[in-house]
């Protein structure tokens, strides 16, 4: 039986609902849909998988054995193919860890790679004005020496924006929790069980073994923590999970 999109309109959501006839009840452990940045479903919790929509306004999703392509806008699915290398799955949301720096900071990880330390910046600091103060006489190697700074500066701004990816924190493993760094290296609110790195200023974290949203301006909840499972948010879209129903016996 073909399956087609219905729009489920209310005075507070518009949801979009797969629907067909005698479609089996579900047994995943939940149903994946997407919210708005208010909480309202847009799409609504329906899949086995959900991936976060990318920057051209695609989402990959699950149905049993059935993988669908989604548009943002409007909400529904694509007329576009699906292809081979389209994946439902949800992209890891921490790779990071942190470890421990010098004067009360962490640096980043990535592996046995460090790709952020705020204290190697400020030793690097250090030295070139200690260099250029003690050889002012000589112009040349004073020029060398600003010049090697400025380098260095626009190498650790590179090596910042890489890790921070365009927001004032960074997602990384905290032991067996995770915590959000900032780019002093300072731990950014306590740690929580889980989380994700921002995107579109909120970020998904798990508090009480329940998803929700803090935002990046205040680090409180903006959705509270009710789902469980949740993505980024892209488009103004997030992926969420829900307890699925109950198997038919």
């Amino acid at each position: 039986m073909q399956r087609i999109w219905r729009l489920v309109v209310s005075s507070a959501v518009v949801g979009l609902v797969l629907t067909g006839c005698n479609k089996p009840a579900t047994t995943s452990a939940g149903r994946w849909g997407y919210i708005d940045k208010t909480g309202n479903f847009i799409i609504q919790p329906q899949f086995d998988e959900a991936s976060n929509f990318n920057a051209e306004g695609a989402a990959f999703v699950r149905d049993g054995k059935r993988i669908l392509r989604l548009k943002a806008k409007p909400p529904g699915e694509s007329s576009d193919p699906v292809k081979p290398d389209d994946s439902p799955a949800l992209a890891p949301g921490v790779t990071l860890r942190a470890a421990q720096g010098a004067d009360d900071t962490y640096k980043v990880m990535d592996g046995d790679k460090c790709v952020f330390d705020v204290s190697k910046k400020a030793a690097t600091n250090d030295a070139s004005k200690k260099a250029a103060t003690n050889d002012v006489s000589k112009k040349a190697a004073s020029n060398d020496v600003s010049k090697k700074a400025a380098t260095d500066d626009v190498s650790k701004k590179a090596a910042t924006d890489d890790v921070f990816k365009g927001n004032d924190y960074v997602c990384v493993f905290f032991g067996k929790k995770c915590a959000f760094l900032d780019k002093q290296g300072k731990i950014w609110l306590s740690p929580f069980e889980a989380a994700r790195n921002f995107s579109e200023k909120r970020a998904a974290v798990e508090d009480g073994h329940k998803w929700g949203f803090i935002s990046q301006k205040k680090g409180t909840f903006v959705i509270p923590p009710k789902y469980i499972g949740a993505g980024d948010f892209v488009g103004g879209l997030a992926p969420v999970e829900i307890p699925g129903e109950a198997p038919s016996k």
